[in-house]
């Protein structure tokens, strides 16, 4: 009996340890969800549905936040359409707008590859092409959720690589000084009232504008030629 009696009292011990383990958390609200998950998120689906609201996309692309991985990079899986930000990226994230710009390009991608297996096969071939599309979409879908695209070039200044060749299968994405210039003419022609905003007096803008002088002059002066032809001709 006495055996019994304490075999039970073990048991009894047991269930208890394992309760008291098994914590409810107390008094949860949104405001303190939010923090215990964490910040990132909340910004994150705050940004990205602004994005998708204001552009009025009509497919549904789903937004993810990875923390299992500290990778410094986002993608958009062409496959099911979801969205996927790692927490490294945020190490060099410093505004709304290079967020904005990050989300963007993401969902640039995974609207166009609603295009069917065609399009994906097509996307998956030829990624360099796609990449820069998602690239200036991204910038659109910036501008018309008011965001500032120069946001574009200071992200991308600070996280593009520079693969010594990006032809062939050897890099997936093009070089990334062509694709922040392919940016920077982009906003140029289509958006210049941003390019005196405050973001041109971030040290990555200036980084990427004394990198890139040669061009960028080189390119001014052949829309200041095109523009006094076009005044010539009446086109103005």
């Amino acid at each position: 009996m006495k055996k019994i009696l304490a075999l039970l009292g073990v048991l009894l011990i047991g269930t208890c340890s394992i309760a008291e383990e098994v914590v409810v958390i107390r008094n949860v609200n949104m405001s303190n969800f939010w923090r215990k998950k964490g910040i990132d998120e909340e910004k994150v689906l705050e940004v990205g549905q602004k994005i998708m609201i204001t552009n009025r996309i009509p497919k549904r692309v789903p937004i993810f936040v990875d923390s299992s991985k500290k990778h410094v990079n986002a993608n958009s899986n062409l496959y099911d359409k979801t969205v996927t930000i790692y927490p490294g990226m945020f190490l060099y994230i410093d505004n709304d707008d290079e967020l904005a710009y990050v989300l963007s390009h993401e969902i640039a991608h995974s609207v166009e590859a609603y295009g069917g297996m065609i399009k994906y096969m097509a996307m998956k071939a030829n990624s360099k092409k796609y990449e820069q599309k998602a690239d200036l979409n991204g910038i659109d879908y910036m501008v018309k959720a008011g965001y500032d695209p120069i946001a574009a070039i200071t992200m991308g200044n600070k996280i593009f690589g520079e693969p010594v060749w990006d032809w062939g299968f050897t890099y997936t994405h093009p070089k990334g000084s062509k694709r922040l210039f392919d940016m920077y003419k982009y906003i140029y022609v289509k958006y210049p009232q941003y390019l005196n905003s405050p973001l041109t007096n971030t040290t990555s803008y200036k980084n990427f504008k004394y990198s890139m002088q040669k061009d960028i002059a080189a390119f001014q002066q052949k829309q200041k030629k095109r523009k006094m032809k076009q005044m010539e001709n009446g086109d103005l």
